[in-house]
């Protein structure tokens, strides 16, 4: 598509390089609209001109999703960074999609606040990739995912109109659930461009204890046990430990505390107690180290396959298909967000990607699901990322719901389930 003329001030415009590729498929071009209404005009263009386009932010999660089917243009949104308003008093905060985590984190901190979701690489990852992806990290564990955060949204659909959903308050009930449809749909049902959220106070004090388990399965269920007896802000599972700091034969456990001083010192305490036989660390830098366990989401590797059960299923059925893999001699390497039941296994070369994919489809649960969550274009390409859905109607919704928002395949095509 050539229809850009009538955007000179609007956006700028540029052919793709080699560097713009979306696991391997190199658009034609690279749009960065100025503000809201500029994103209307380019999507509104490439819908004329019977266009594709993927938008993204600072490009840092574009490895989530499926092979794009077709990619005429990138749609850039990372120009429209401003923080739209926030009420301190209402604890709400609204930002355009290309304001970054830890833009929107120093915004909130003269209030003594924070948006208590902690997905890897902050400084990289916009707002509108956050929900656009439905990012989240180590705090999933006390305080959930997107979902229960964002009150409101504005997207740009298909044809360029301007819809919006909940609103900028907390207690809002009117019409559809319009935000959530969003949140981790890829872009492939809308354009993000703003977005509303609740915000809470900041905790006074974050510490955590690293406990270093000899053996994986025990690791997992010490961990369910400190779930069960401490629930503690976040808990980690780590194997093998080299990957932050212990014995390369061994788990660390990861247990987080934040709030008030005295809160935090006796949930410090009630860890140890449950983990006393095994060596323990007091961090006092809790929440340092809880970001760099949510950079491990990223860490290098061909590919990242994320299972998702119960809590229970870590140690068993995740941990023994794992430890079958690395003694059949495939290099990988497992975290977990024990109380969510979300494990990560990174696969270090491209050949083992396929075997460790099915390896984990066969043996995991009926209420399991295995997804390739990222990976590089060479070990993606032929592979069924998200698997299955539960029912043939559930492929068939999936494909409705795309066609209601964007019938003619406009947006990030082939990217969600379902081909959608």
């Amino acid at each position: 598509m050539t229809g850009w003329d009538g955007l000179a001030g609007v956006a700028t415009v540029r052919e793709a390089a080699p560097g713009d590729a979306i696991d391997g498929v190199v658009p034609a071009w690279v749009v960065a609209p100025a503000d809201v209404s500029g994103v209307r005009r380019c999507v509104a263009a490439v819908a004329a001109a019977h266009g594709t386009l993927v938008a993204a932010g600072r490009g840092r999660h574009l490895d989530i999703g499926a092979v794009p089917r077709r990619l005429d243009a990138i749609l850039r949104l990372d120009r429209l960074d401003r923080v739209v308003a926030h009420e301190p008093a209402d604890l709400t905060v609204t930002v355009e999609a290309g304001v970054t985590l830890a833009a929107l984190d120093r915004a909130l901190e003269p209030a003594g606040q924070w948006l208590p979701l902690d997905p890897p690489c902050p400084e990289e990852t916009t707002v509108g990739g956050l929900v656009a992806a439905n990012l989240s990290g180590p705090l999933r564990a006390s305080h959930g995912t997107v979902r229960d955060w964002l009150i409101g949204i504005a997207v740009v659909a298909a044809d360029g109109a301007l819809v919006r959903g909940g609103g900028r308050v907390v207690k809002n009930v009117a019409g559809y659930d319009l935000p959530k449809l969003h949140v981790g749909a890829l872009g492939t049902l809308g354009v993000i461009v703003e977005a509303t959220f609740k915000v809470r106070p900041r905790p006074r004090r974050e510490e955590a204890v690293v406990i270093e388990v000899p053996e994986l399965a025990a690791a997992a269920e010490l961990a369910l046990a400190i779930r069960d007896g401490v629930e503690p802000s976040w808990l980690e599972l780590v194997h093998p430990a080299a990957l932050l700091d212990g014995s390369p034969a061994a788990a660390l456990i990861l247990a987080g505390v934040a709030g008030p001083s005295d809160w935090v010192d006796d949930a410090l305490g009630r860890v140890q107690r449950v983990a006393e036989p095994y060596a323990i660390r007091r961090r006092s830098d809790g929440g340092a180290l809880r970001r760099r366990a949510s950079e491990l989401a990223v860490r290098p590797a061909a590919a990242i396959v994320r299972v998702a059960g119960l809590p229970a299923d870590v140690g068993r059925a995740m941990a023994p298909v794992y430890a079958r893999l690395r003694a059949g001699g495939r290099a990988v390497d497992l975290t977990v967000h024990v109380a969510n039941g979300v494990a990560r296994v990174a696969v270090a070369g491209t050949a083992d990607v396929e075997p460790v994919l099915d390896a984990f489809r066969s043996a995991a649960p009926r209420h399991a699901w295995v997804v390739l969550e990222r990976a590089r274009p060479l070990a993606k390409r032929g592979l069924d990322v998200w698997g299955r859905l539960d029912t043939a109607a559930g492929a068939r919704l999936m494909a409705r719901v795309k066609r209601t928002f964007d019938p003619n395949g406009v947006l990030a095509p082939g990217r969600f389930v379902a081909d959608s």
